[in-house]
């Protein structure tokens, strides 16, 4: 769980008033980078522009022009039904690999941002992908694994070791959202804040067209760890939540207790 993002996201950091070394190390390189996008020159799109998001991606991505990372929220969604969706992204470094990534969850999503009750702004995870509670299990005994990897990469060699002896706790009703900032336990700040800040750190924010994906990839499904997996080709450090992907795709919910990791199921559409 995470309760701050890049430029135009619209969340801010947040830690129960604790605000720790750490912490206020990446709130100063938040505010560094803030200043940054408010100091830079945004291209105002026209209303030619908003016709075509498209052409809007690609003259960001080749540098041509620089949006305002807001600009592309639900950009992703919104190309859902185009036909050469694909070559929007093949200019992309990997754009192969993350062609691949959104075209297995357009499969797997035909439909899914409409019902007999109306359109949706995001995707959400499926009836008809659902999977057993074996299987989530296990699937969110892999996040947690990776989880604990990333922790020794940040050198939180005790939160790598509390996460690799957490017991395993199966929830049977459904669990929607994950808990309000108040309510969150000490293992899931400490989560947020560590290695959350550690794969903000990393980001390659230098190219023109980093914030924009990310915005565009967030605003999917409302999910940071989701944009994390569609994005990981373009973090300074590698890391896989391919596990992560099939237990949201499959309608697991992954939550932190002190000595244990909950997993529930959500509310499929």
């Amino acid at each position: 769980m995470r309760w701050y993002a890049g430029p135009g996201s619209g969340k801010f950091l947040l830690n129960s008033g604790r605000r720790t070394h750490k912490a206020s190390q990446i709130i100063d390189a938040m505010l560094e980078l803030f200043a940054k996008s408010f100091a830079m020159s945004f291209d105002k799109p026209t209303a030619a522009d908003l016709q075509d998001p498209g052409r809007m991606w690609l003259d960001q991505l080749s540098g041509q022009r620089n949006f305002e990372p807001s600009t592309f929220m639900g950009f992703i969604n919104d190309i859902l039904e185009r036909t050469d969706w694909q070559c929007l992204f093949l200019d992309l470094p990997n754009g192969a690999g993350f062609v691949a990534k959104l075209s297995d969850f357009f499969a797997r999503h035909q439909g899914g941002l409409t019902s007999e009750k109306g359109a949706y702004l995001y995707f959400y995870p499926l009836e008809r992908n659902s999977l057993e509670e074996a299987r989530l299990v296990q699937l969110a005994s892999e996040h947690v694994q990776e989880l604990a990897r990333l922790a020794g990469l940040a050198g939180a060699h005790d939160l790598r070791k509390r996460l690799s002896s957490l017991t395993t706790v199966w929830i049977d009703e459904h669990r929607d959202q994950g808990p309000m900032p108040q309510d969150a336990s000490d293992l899931e700040i400490e989560i947020s804040e560590t290695i959350g800040d550690f794969l903000v750190l990393n980001e390659d924010i230098q190219t023109p067209w980093f914030s924009c994906l990310k915005e565009a990839c967030y605003s999917v499904a409302a999910d940071d760890d989701l944009q994390r997996y569609f994005m990981s080709d373009y973090y300074r450090i590698r890391f896989d939540y391919r596990a992560y992907y099939e237990l949201w795709i499959g309608g697991g919910k992954l939550l932190f207790d002190d000595g244990s990791y909950l997993v529930a199921p959500v509310q499929r559409r």
